[in-house]
């Protein structure tokens, strides 16, 4: 059997598949702090249907605890030191936070350090870091991929005075952009601490429930990951309930041919994604996550603060969805109804579309507002919100629309994406529908898999990889920073001799193909030629089959 668990800031999510992949039980718990206690109540009602303990193949779960900690301002702060090189400068702003040090020492775009690190000015900001009582801090280097020994230098010297967890940022990611990596590493370092509970909590629980099967994390690009990459690299993950949904979505509707936008509204987030002709579209650069670009592949999704929790603001008879989550519908939590904003859930409740919790606080949160027309003020809140979401979905699309996507089966999409319908997923879902049969013109609709299939995304997630390497003929070096692999090259070294590396050092177990491949010459201060040479790797997405 399979399983797989989906961990939402509202609710808990699960559904166990045979080893024919049919569904055998199904699970939807609120998500509780702290977090084990709703996986441990997702696993005791799941094994009164189904034998955890002796027929589980594997375990695979998804969550957006780190990414909603990002939407609503909540994720730790974190410190940041890095070395600029030539080129363009780079100049870190406010986005990061206060705790960001540019420190003298550089290196050039073939790896050579031009000027070596200040020791003194590294130890300073670590300090100043471990003084505000931070965590995690991250060390990068303007082209340090190429060579790590800067970011080495700063790693180990801030490790003689700050003694928390300290994140190389060439360790995670391979690939060149600058400004790309060390978002990669920032937003790393951000939630690391979540996801390192997170999978903590899940370790105790399995063992609890004596399940001896192999446990994996889903990633944003669709695949699965071990546990001990997903303590080392969480950033992969960050968008992993969009794609677990959309991977749900996609063993539902692969065999359509229609263009379809798929929108599943969590109590937190609303998650954006789309199906072309039965094809999951691929990011071509790397997700954008909570403002920044990120070196992250991945579906092509898009994640906003916007669910059924969400806080409804009222002013002049009109209500406008606000990006923030103070807890859940009133209509479930009575004590602070009198000091807190209905949410779209209380709406729906009022309108009779949905059943949660006490329908009478949310009656009464609506009547405080309008008096003796509380119906008619919730159906105004829930059409803000439906606006809101229609809002996003016409942004989502034109942003895919401005640029060329790649599908899973490496079709470059040229043409202009026009959807054909909209699928609601998520558990407002099918209230949502009560409120109108289309969404910007688009029919809508909700299949009856609606509320878990994130969960069932998460469990027909076959695993995946990426890795970059890099090579320079002249300065006889090959890497695959991601990796840990370095060693020495002749004159010779060709392209086509580097991906058969890099392909070799993935493995072919997860079928990796070469997704960019890049051969230049070029000439040193001494007139001496060699050769750049950059491939790039990554294990296409899919679905696990059956037996």
């Amino acid at each position: 059997m399979y399983l797989g668990i989906d961990v939402g800031g509202t609710h808990t999510d699960a559904v166990v598949l045979s080893e024919n992949l049919e569904i055998l039980a199904v699970s939807k718990v609120k998500t509780e702090e702290p977090v084990i206690t709703s996986l441990r109540e997702t696993l005791s009602r799941l094994s009164r249907e189904a034998d955890l303990k002796g027929s589980l193949r594997r375990l695979s779960v998804s969550t957006t605890l780190g990414l909603n900690s990002l939407l609503t301002g909540t994720a730790e702060s974190v410190g940041i030191v890095f070395t600029s090189g030539p080129g363009l400068d780079f100049q870190a702003d406010e986005s990061y936070g206060p705790f960001v040090r540019m420190v003298r020492g550089s290196q050039d775009h073939r790896g050579r350090v031009l000027e070596p690190a200040a020791e003194e000015e590294v130890l300073e900001a670590a300090r100043a870091f471990r003084d505000e009582g931070l965590k995690v801090m991250v060390c990068a280097s303007k082209f340090g991929p190429k060579n790590t020994r800067l970011e080495d230098f700063l790693a180990e010297t801030a490790a003689r005075v700050f003694p928390e967890t300290i994140i190389r940022a060439s360790s995670l990611f391979g690939g060149l952009n600058f400004p790309r990596r060390l978002n990669s590493a920032f937003l790393n370092a951000k939630v690391l601490n979540v996801y390192r509970s997170f999978l903590s909590d899940l370790e105790k629980t399995v063992f609890e429930f004596g399940m001896r099967c192999q446990v994996s994390v889903l990633k944003s690009d669709g695949g699965v990951m071990s546990l001990s990459e997903a303590r080392k690299r969480p950033v992969l993950a960050l968008a992993a309930g969009p794609a677990a949904s959309l991977l749900g979505l996609w063993s539902l509707k692969g065999g359509s041919h229609e263009d379809i936008l798929m929108a599943d509204v969590g109590g937190t987030s609303l998650d954006l994604s789309f199906l072309s002709a039965g094809e999951i579209l691929l990011s071509p650069e790397g997700l954008r996550v909570a403002g920044f670009d990120t070196l992250v592949g991945g579906l092509l999704t898009r994640s906003v603060a916007l669910g059924g929790d969400t806080d409804l603001a009222y002013a002049d008879s009109a209500f406008l969805p606000l990006p923030r989550r103070r807890g859940p519908a009133l209509s479930l939590d009575p004590e602070n109804a009198p000091h807190r904003a209905p949410t779209l859930t209380d709406a729906l409740n009022v309108l009779g579309l949905a059943r949660v919790g006490d329908a009478e606080v949310s009656f009464q949160a609506f009547e405080r507002l309008e008096p003796g027309r509380a119906r008619e003020a919730a159906r105004r809140a829930a059409d803000a919100f439906v606006g809101k979401l229609a809002q996003e979905a016409t942004d989502f699309v034109s942003e895919i629309n401005r640029k060329p996507v790649y599908t899973v089966s490496e079709l470059i999409l040229d043409e202009k994406l026009i959807p054909e319908k909209a699928v609601l997923l998520g558990g407002p879902a099918k209230a949502l529908l009560g409120l109108g049969e289309s969404i910007s013109g688009l029919p809508v609709e909700a299949p009856p898999e609606h509320s878990y299939a994130n969960a069932l995304g998460a469990a027909l997630a076959r695993p995946t990889r990426a890795a970059e390497l890099y090579a320079d003929t002249a300065l006889g070096i090959m890497s695959v920073p991601v990796m840990g692999l370095r060693k020495e090259i002749g004159g010779g070294y060709r392209l086509e001799e580097a991906k058969r590396d890099l392909l070799e050092a993935m493995g072919t177990k997860d079928g990796a193909r070469v997704t960019m491949a890049e051969s230049f010459n070029q000439l040193d201060d001494y007139g001496r030629s060699g050769r750049i040479i950059r491939v790039r790797a990554q294990s296409a997405p899919g679905l696990i089959a059956p037996g």
